[in-house]
């Protein structure tokens, strides 16, 4: 065993009748309605929740809640589960410490027993499993975009980067989204946007931006610095007991700093637009860029628009709203930000479409976007893609774990406008956020954590000694928190919400990796409503 400590493993019985007091599980209906190819009424669609990456869920979430099943014991997830058209099977993408061992799964949802698993390239650990309206399934790994059949059997692969020179990790495909003419979209980490039928895998269309451009990749922490080093040896034995053996670079394209052109997923506009966040005119600047897909289904083209320019890297996906009309990012993330966070800065900029296409924003060149609003985070660059909300807004969470993570009285969320914060919220009892944020009507669901730090630093960085973490569903309209429950390990993806209303919390335990004193157990949770 790995685990260096034991864990306090806290079980809930749901079966009704076995205790008086026990939270009796309800059904709360949660179907948006995502645009086709995505399955008619499906709830979750891929990477932050649908293709504008947007985290926005349609739908009224539950006010408490009851664990029902803890599934996939010691393997990480980096990003959510997502479900089959009639939402009895959720899918689940993982790392797998074992190269030879399953990291492609399908869970029965009643009872979160394994249906089947498949053997990936690792990297399909950094991946969501889309699912279209027939059930099929589509992910990337490495150079590669997969489809497989309903029951896990192959049906097409397609190579959508180079083949590795050398040594190293080579060009590998970031995930998907459907467009809305149903193709299949993906960005590589060299910046090249792909295009392939869904049928077939075929490739219909492909854009190379740095070719296109002449933008470069940002500057990169790897190659400079070996983040083994900084770290202690019990921290580096949890990495490898979670990933494998840890290849360099690893931690750091994670964080927005591995030297790639882009790290992050292709959001995709309802108006045929398609943004990707990667390098910029140095390497000291990055840009989100503007691409419009045109001609037909069967035979489109890709054309360039125009750019929005960032200082640094990002470790945000771009974020639209669902009308297309607003498109945010976030940037500040370079070698310097991961190496002393708590002199980073970090912004969110929130770009208007409408102004900049007709090159009415406050730059005259058509082919520079500039941002319509934008707002300094307080504690540094954010990991991950803050929610665009339908009117413009944007629902942001301070990293804690950068900047004062022990500071109790700086804020953890907040909603923010062109006008500033609409509100802000400080977690109570000492707790941080850890997650991507999931909006629903109501509510604002992630992941928190108590953090009690230790007396071991990685450069500037404080490392915890130990944490405990919660699944968090807070107020939507007022910043409160309304429920939490314990969980094992921090989060870092969205917190799904199933067809029934049920929660699923995947963990991908960064922080419990880094504690000197704790090891992770790490998983998928689901936890069903017991309150409207």
């Amino acid at each position: 065993m790995w685990r260096r400590t034991p864990h306090l493993v806290v079980i809930v019985l749901s079966v009704v009748g076995c205790d008086p007091a026990t939270p009796v599980p309800i059904e709360i209906a949660c179907a948006p309605g995502l645009p086709p190819p995505y399955p008619l009424g499906s709830s979750y669609g891929g990477v932050h929740a649908n293709r504008e990456n947007n985290d926005v869920i349609a739908c009224t979430t539950g006010s408490a809640f009851v664990e029902r099943w803890h599934a996939l014991d010691g393997l990480a997830m980096s990003q959510p589960n997502t479900f089959s058209p009639d939402g009895s099977v959720t899918y689940a993408a993982t790392f797998n410490p074992d190269p030879s061992g399953c990291n492609v799964h399908a869970i029965d949802v009643e009872s979160g027993e394994t249906l089947w698993c498949r053997t990936f390239p690792r990297s399909v650990g950094g991946t969501a499993i889309e699912v279209d309206q027939d059930g099929f399934l589509y992910f990337t790994g490495d150079r590669f975009v997969y489809s497989l059949n309903v029951d896990g059997s192959d049906r097409w692969q397609t190579a959508v980067g180079a083949e590795p020179m050398g040594e190293g990790f080579g060009e590998s495909a970031l995930g998907v989204h459907f467009t809305p003419g149903g193709q299949v979209a993906t960005v590589t980490n060299q910046g090249v946007v792909v295009l392939l039928a869904r049928d077939d895998g075929r490739e219909l269309v492909r854009f190379d931006i740095p070719e296109e451009t002449g933008f470069v990749p940002p500057e990169s922490i790897t190659g400079t610095t070996n983040l083994r080093e900084l770290l202690p040896d019990a921290v580096n034995a949890d990495f490898d007991a979670t990933f494998g053996t840890m290849v360099e670079g690893g931690l750091g394209a994670f964080l927005g700093a591995g030297g790639g052109f882009s790290d992050n997923t292709i959001a995709i506009s309802r108006r045929d637009e398609l943004y990707v966040i990667g390098g910029g005119e140095d390497p000291q600047h990055g840009a989100m860029v503007q691409l419009r897909i045109e001609g037909t289904s069967e035979a489109p083209t890709i054309t360039q628009g125009w750019a929005l320019h960032t200082f640094a890297g990002s470790a945000t996906s771009p974020s639209i709203s669902f009308d297309g009309r607003w498109v945010s990012v976030g940037d500040g993330q370079n070698a310097a930000a991961l190496l002393n966070p708590r002199r980073a800065m970090g912004r969110m900029l929130v770009a208007d479409v409408d102004a900049c296409d007709a090159n009415t924003d406050a730059d005259a060149d058509p082919m520079r976007c500039a941002p319509a609003w934008e707002h300094a985070l307080e504690r540094g660059p954010i990991a991950g893609s803050p929610p665009m909300l339908p009117d413009g807004s944007i629902a942001i969470w301070e990293v804690s774990v950068s900047q004062g993570v022990f500071d109790e009285t700086a804020r953890d969320l907040a909603i923010v406008g062109a006008d500033g914060p609409i509100w802000e919220s400080t977690l109570p009892d000492g707790l941080d956020w850890t997650s991507v944020i999931t909006v629903t009507d109501n509510h604002l669901l992630g992941t928190a954590s108590v953090i009690t730090p230790s007396e071991t630093r990685a450069v500037t960085v404080r490392l915890p000694q130990r944490l405990e973490s919660f699944l968090a569903v807070v107020d939507r309209t007022t910043g409160e928190l309304v429920f939490r429950a314990p969980i094992t390990d921090d989060s870092t993806a969205t917190v799904t919400v199933g067809p029934d209303g049920s929660l699923y919390v995947g963990m991908f335990g960064l922080l419990t990796i880094l504690a000197t004193d704790q090891s992770p157990v790490l998983g998928l949770v689901r936890f069903s409503p017991t309150h409207r």
